[in-house]
């Protein structure tokens, strides 16, 4: 039996009820779950030795499994609870190297370009001169673009810019606030739409449309009474190799991965970003697919391929 310390969201308002169900899933495959706290967590080290406590008592764990963003102090520190976990050979969710590319737009996007994934045409400058730079050779002075800050999740952090002088003004005011953003072409025609195609372990395991008939352009920013989603799955076959290219691009068997795709008529199917801690209440509800197994059990295949090695 695999013994797995399950770190309960730092920021559990939208996470409790999910935190518990994926531990039940887990217990359901016969993994011995123990909750924990990340306020209750640290680890020392010396020559050959990694050690974790749990509120002062020693512990001994095959993997960590872990749901949701967090504020950026509980973020760093899980983060680099994580590194001292994979670095003494347990079991993450996502490696270490895996987990930073998918808490970065700007990452993803360079893993995408090079990997051949059909993504808008992005870019990233890091001065406000060397905006200008990039905004007035890439944009018409009309044009519509996308501004998009790295730390943003949901929706949140995306603009819309009407113009040069607008993208170089969002830009710009990220980089005075010590923040990195990406810009990125805007795609008209398919404005407040975009697929969500899960995969876990390798598979396409479903795909819906989070649809906002209001005025945002977003299609998933936030829950309100014009976001509708819509099942896909009689398109699976239509999605399933880019939404695998995307997620191999990131990790080969990532054990899971939302991809956002843009459906263009003009442009075809061009990803957005990979989300690694997905959405799964709504997918369920809308797919009929017990999204919360699913993951327990890429998970499960994940600790069994990590032990077999050994």
């Amino acid at each position: 039996m695999f013994k797995v310390i399950y770190i309960r969201n730092a920021d559990p308002v939208f996470f409790t009820e999910l935190d518990d169900r994926l531990q039940n899933c887990l217990r359901k495959l016969g993994v011995d779950v123990i909750q924990v706290e990340l306020e209750d967590l640290y680890f020392e080290w010396e020559a050959g030795k990694i050690s974790f406590y749990n509120k002062g008592e020693l512990i001994d764990f095959d993997g960590v499994m872990n749901w949701g963003y967090m504020s950026p102090k509980h973020m760093q520190d899980f983060n680099y609870f994580i590194e001292a976990a994979e670095s003494a050979g347990k079991v993450t969710l996502h490696s270490t190297n895996a987990e930073k590319i998918l808490q970065s737009k700007l990452l993803q996007g360079l893993r995408f370009a090079k990997h051949g994934v059909p993504i808008p045409k992005s870019m990233a400058a890091f001065t406000v001169n060397t905006i200008k730079q990039t905004v007035r050779s890439n944009f018409t002075q009309q044009e519509k673009g996308v501004v998009k800050a790295l730390d943003g999740y949901g929706g949140d952090g995306v603009q819309l810019a009407r113009g040069q002088d607008e993208i170089i003004s969002m830009a710009s005011k990220e980089v005075w606030k010590n923040h990195q953003s990406v810009i990125q072409k805007f795609i008209p025609d398919s404005i407040g739409r975009s697929v969500r195609a899960l995969c876990m372990n390798g598979q396409l395991i479903l795909a819906c449309e989070f649809s906002d008939t209001g005025s945002d352009f977003r299609s998933n920013n936030g829950y309100h009474e014009s976001l509708k989603l819509v099942n896909k799955m009689d398109q699976f076959k239509r999605y399933e190799e880019v939404a695998l290219k995307a997620v191999n691009a990131i990790e080969p068997n990532l054990t899971i991965g939302g991809v956002d795709i843009l459906d263009s008529e003009v442009h075809g199917l061009q990803v957005l970003e990979v989300n690694g801690w997905s959405d799964l209440w709504d997918s369920e509800r809308i797919t009929g697919i017990d999204t919360f197994q699913k993951v327990a059990d890429s998970y499960l295949a994940r600790l069994k391929r990590h032990y077999h090695k050994e």
